[in-house]
């Protein structure tokens, strides 16, 4: 791989890496990610910690989480000795996945707290009783309108391959 990033990639890096960080996730990973999306291939955990200017163990610790949530992935690379990772070609639907998880863990915290506040109280109750009614109806909407998502999403990407 070419040691030197232009500057369209590195913009492309530094914007997913802000948006990342922007959702409260770590900056790190969205760097990464953004190195593999915009790479002609597979790059090392040198060649990442180098293009990053970062250290390595920290460019192992974050490929490392990011393999196991499906983001990326390990492949081989001109060196069999080394580990080399690509982002992985469902990327957006695990993203989307873990997403999703996210709201069906909201659903059942409103769920949960619904139940437990079951009863008369004080006015401060009933707003929060409030809040969770909305919260369980925001998600539950949520919820439905990514139903069958999946399945359209293998669809369309079937169109979108080898452009």
């Amino acid at each position: 791989m070419n040691s030197k990033l232009d500057t369209r990639q590195r913009r492309f890096i530094e914007e997913f890496g802000n948006l990342y960080a922007a959702y409260g996730l770590k900056r790190m990973s969205g760097l990464v990610i953004g190195l593999l999306l915009s790479s002609e291939g597979p790059l090392s955990l040198d060649d990442i910690a180098r293009h990053l200017r970062r250290s390595k163990g920290l460019i192992s610790e974050t490929t490392r989480r990011l393999n196991t949530l499906g983001y990326i992935k390990k492949t081989e690379g001109p060196e069999s000795r080394k580990d080399y990772y690509v982002a992985d070609s469902d990327i957006f639907i695990n993203v989307f996945h873990f997403n999703m998880a996210t709201v069906r863990k909201n659903l059942a915290i409103a769920d949960e707290f619904l139940h437990l506040l079951d009863g008369p109280g004080t006015k401060a109750l009933a707003r929060w009783k409030e809040n969770l009614h909305v919260m369980m109806g925001f998600y539950q909407q949520m919820n439905e309108f990514y139903e069958g998502f999946d399945a359209r999403w293998t669809e369309r990407k079937k169109t979108l391959t080898n452009i």
